[in-house]
């Protein structure tokens, strides 16, 4: 041995497993000895980890180092467990390593992305028919794999006609019934990535890659498995042939039986689907958590393809376009297809872009989606008015149903269509039923907005007081709580006929009409009881429909079309055969008339007192029956002015003594009860009668025949004049 002290030795170059180093061995006599860094590994490291490369490993690409590992790995089972590490090389499998019996730490020494073996630890893998890496058994839960890499050789060309060779899943964690842990870990060209089956709780971290038919399966996970930092990008190869096979055919992450899933921070580009939740042997997929998700150009956003299915996603965003053809659409692609039944999704934030027909497809029967916010873009791209929302019918079972909190946004460059119409499927927002006081769905404040008292009504109120009812019935009160509203509208099953009220511009009145089905439909008005119906205008009553105890006769008045003139009017009609008819019964003293009277010709002046007048021309406002119980029958400019007067027809006649007759054409019967007739009468005493056929001779009266009865009553020889009505003897009641 030299006598160089150590500091003069010189630096080591470069260690290898044959160098070796002075050993001072104590235990009876005390000896050095010399031990290869091959000898001092298993010691130095026992029960904490083991190398590959000590159980043969080579790490060169070609030698299959599958052997070595598994060496490596059955090692620690004496010995508890333990770490077994990986050098920064590539290590080709070509047969299977399985954990079984041991839980162990597969640590390699990182990697760099990439689309095939580089710097860090790969496990390579060139031939089919087994299993690179297994972890079974109770014993092997609890095992990690870190910081490694993996890669498998595709060798067909990259064109239309590629598909990936079919390799077994590179790890299968199978009936370990809890957890494995993969941590960093990067899958380059893999077809099948991980199957994890009967062992719940394992825990995926940092996955990365581009896998082909599947990147992660999971099925008979009884306990919460999670998935966090998932990201699947053409790390290998973004040709058209292997993106658009991947599209076609590829599922990112496939859910059969798992309880609770958790799922965060996911991204995958190019495949059939991000999120497919299938069928395993054992069951579905139940409370499946989904934090944060993004498919791109995916087929589907989220794939349910089977009975039961239930979850919760946070914020999720799906584009459904070709891999590089121009934002061209998948053909039949969207952002959550529903092909099961029975499945309730909870969405917080979607949006959907890209997709050739609706964004959201909802088959199967008995399928609930609620949705919070929804932004749907470019979709309905073949304008073929697609909604945003496609809800299949459901023959049987419950119909399907969407709903939405708020209200989408929708941004196609066609029709923005929400939903389809056709079949029984629910797309709507929902609120609580509420109270009057407390509406489920609340405008400005808290007690005034929409309730639903009961299944069968719906209640709108202002600041907690009921303005209006709804009921299944058909049904509508207006103003107040049922039973003290102000408005009802009832709708009769199979109504077929119904009233619109139409508004107006200015100078037009508003109305009422009547529209429905039927070519002539009659309009309805009644009161209630012994009530009348009464008209009203500016404030004041202007007509009454009286009632009448068991009425079957009836008035109706009627127009007319254009004539000559024109004619309208009104009929008694009923029941009976043979109905008289009461042209008018004034109140009072009232008059009863043709005409308004307005102070001028055209109306003339107020009637008398229970006159009648039916006169319709008049060339001054005086011509009318203006005496009390007068009357004017016809002609044109009569008057009876006189108590009890009567002026029949004719024109200008003048009817002015009391209880006076006139008829003819400016006749005058100024006497108390006389009788005026033909041309130019005249009569000016009492009773007397005169008659008239021709002009006067130069006054009025002058040229006329008449008679008298004149008359006293006596019981003297003195000698009197006679007088119409034996009173003293006057102008009025005397011949001469």
């Amino acid at each position: 041995m030299s006598d160089l002290r150590i500091s003069n030795l010189p630096a080591v170059t470069a260690l290898s497993e044959n160098d070796v180093t002075p050993i001072s061995q104590l235990g009876g006599a005390a000896t050095t000895r010399r031990a290869s860094l091959a000898q001092l590994r298993p010691t130095l490291f026992d029960q904490t980890s083991v190398h590959v490369r000590d159980f043969g490993a080579v790490g060169n690409g070609s030698t299959n180092d599958a052997p070595a590992i598994q060496a490596a790995i059955n090692a620690l089972k004496g010995l508890g467990g333990g770490v077994v590490r990986f050098g920064p090389r590539v290590y080709r499998l070509a047969s299977g390593i399985s954990i079984d019996g041991v839980a162990v730490r597969l640590e390699g020494a990182g990697f760099t992305e990439g689309p095939g073996p580089s710097d860090g630890t790969w496990l390579k893998v060139d031939t089919t028919g087994f299993t690179p890496v297994t972890f079974t058994g109770v014993a092997a839960r609890g095992s990690v794999v870190r910081d490694i890499a993996v890669a498998e050789l595709h060798g067909n060309t990259q064109n239309a006609a590629w598909t990936p060779t079919g390799y077994d899943w590179f790890f299968r964690i199978v009936d370990c019934f809890g957890g494995v842990d993969f941590d960093n870990v990067f899958l380059s060209s893999v077809n099948k990535g991980f199957l994890c089956y009967n062992s719940g709780r394992t825990d995926f971290r940092r996955i990365r890659g581009q896998v082909f038919t599947c990147g992660i399966e999971v099925d008979q996970a009884l306990d919460v498995p999670r998935l966090q930092n998932i990201h699947f990008w053409p790390f290998w190869s973004a040709s058209d042939g292997v993106l658009r096979w991947q599209q076609a055919n590829g599922d990112a992450l496939v859910f059969k039986r798992a309880d609770g899933p958790f799922i965060d921070q996911a991204f995958v580009l190019g495949y059939r689907s991000m999120f497919r939740f299938t069928a395993g042997a054992g069951g579905f997929t139940t409370k499946f958590y989904i934090g944060s998700g993004y498919a791109d150009f995916c087929r589907y956003g989220v794939l349910i393809d089977t009975a039961g299915v239930n979850g919760l996603i946070a914020n999720f965003t799906s584009q459904g376009e070709y891999w590089n053809a121009g934002g061209a659409p998948i053909a039949g692609s969207a952002g959550i297809f529903v092909s099961g039944s029975s499945t309730h999704v909870q969405i917080g934030n979607l949006r959907i872009d890209q997709v050739e027909d609706s964004a959201i497809r909802l088959g199967g029967v008995s399928n609930r989606l609620d949705i919070f916010a929804l932004r749907a873009v470019a979709f309905n791209t073949r304008n073929n008015a697609a909604p945003a929302i496609q809800v299949d019918n459901a023959a049987t079972g419950t119909p399907n149903r969407v709903h939405l909190a708020t209200p989408p946004l929708l941004e196609s460059s066609f029709a923005n269509i929400l939903n389809n119409t056709t079949g029984n499927g629910v797309v709507q927002g929902r609120a609580p039923a509420g109270t009057t006081a407390r509406p489920g769905m609340a405008v400005g404040q808290d007690n005034s907005g929409l309730a639903a008292p009961s299944g069968q009504s719906v209640t709108l109120s202002a600041n907690g007081a009921e303005m209006l009812r709804l009921t299944q019935g058909g049904t509508v009160t207006l103003g107040a709580a049922s039973g003290a509203h102000a408005m009802e509208v009832l709708a009769p099953a199979s109504t077929s006929n119904r009233l619109q009220a139409l508004g107006a511009v200015s100078g037009n009145a508003p109305g009422l009409l009547v529209v429905g089905g039927d070519s002539d439909i009659g309009l309805l008005i009644a009161s209630k009881g012994a009530a009348g119906i009464v008209a009203q205008t500016g404030g004041g009553t202007q007509m009454q429909v009286l009632h009448r105890a068991n009425a079957v006769n009836s008035v109706q008045l009627f127009g007319s079309a254009t004539g000559a003139p024109g004619r309208v009017g009104w009929q008694a009609a009923g029941a009976d055969a043979n109905i008289s008819a009461v042209i008018g019964q004034p109140k009072g003293s009232g008059a009863l008339l043709a005409q308004l009277p307005d102070g001028a010709a055209t109306g003339g002046l107020p009637r008398g007192a229970n006159a009648v007048d039916l006169q319709l021309v008049r060339g001054a406002a005086a011509q009318v029956a203006g005496g009390q119980s007068s009357a004017v029958l016809g002609g044109l400019n009569n008057s009876a002015s006189g108590f009890a007067s009567v002026a029949c027809g004719g024109g200008g006649n003048i009817g002015a003594g009391s209880s006076s007759l006139v008829s003819g054409l400016q006749a005058a019967a100024y006497g108390s009860f006389s009788v005026s007739l033909g041309f130019n009468a005249q009569t000016t005493a009492i009773g007397r009668f005169a008659f008239a056929g021709g002009a006067s001779f130069g006054l009025a009266g002058d040229a006329l025949a008449g008679c008298a009865v004149i008359a006293r009553q006596t019981t003297d020889a003195t000698p009197a004049r006679l007088t119409a009505d034996r009173a003293a003897a006057g102008a009025s009641n005397t011949l001469n």
